[in-house]
């Protein structure tokens, strides 16, 4: 008995979990920036978007996912910036949390790897705070420049 109220607790979580993953495209942007290296892009989708550090596709993947399979250390230290777990217990579809696909597989260094992002998360942080601080200004100078109207000039 015990057995079938575990196997529905965890199916029922799985179903639970399952209605928010959707493939999108700022996903689909995700993964590709991930998986090549563009660090800047990076940046631009996790400036544009609050979930899209926590977003999962259709098979419970999401950018913790991606930086562990390709090996991102900028990646994971952009997580961490932005309030994601790079550790989470959190599972996909395939019933794996995130780090396992650096575990999964033999040429990945888990230890290793997450001491590199750890040492780029400053790094990471100050580039976030400065990019706040430029769009901050330019909403800012848009204002002055409404109020201003074109009659003016």
């Amino acid at each position: 008995m015990l057995r079938v109220a575990i196997a529905l607790c965890t199916l029922a979580r799985h179903s639970l979990a399952d209605e928010s993953w959707q493939d999108t495209p700022i996903l689909t942007s995700l993964w590709q920036a991930t998986s090549s290296k563009d660090n800047d892009a990076i940046d631009r989708l996790l400036d544009s978007s609050e979930s899209a550090v926590s977003a999962r596709s259709g098979d419970g993947r999401g950018l913790a996912w991606w930086a562990w399979e390709f090996q991102n250390e900028y990646v994971l230290a952009s997580i961490m910036v932005n309030g994601g777990d790079v550790l989470s217990e959190d599972e996909d579809e395939a019933g794996k949390p995130a780090f396992h696909m650096c575990s999964d597989n033999s040429d990945c260094d888990k230890d290793s790897l997450l001491q590199k992002a750890k040492g780029l998360v400053e790094e990471v942080k100050k580039a976030k705070e400065l990019r706040a601080a430029e769009r901050e200004k330019e909403d800012f100078d848009d204002e002055d420049e409404e109020e201003l109207g074109d009659d003016e000039f």
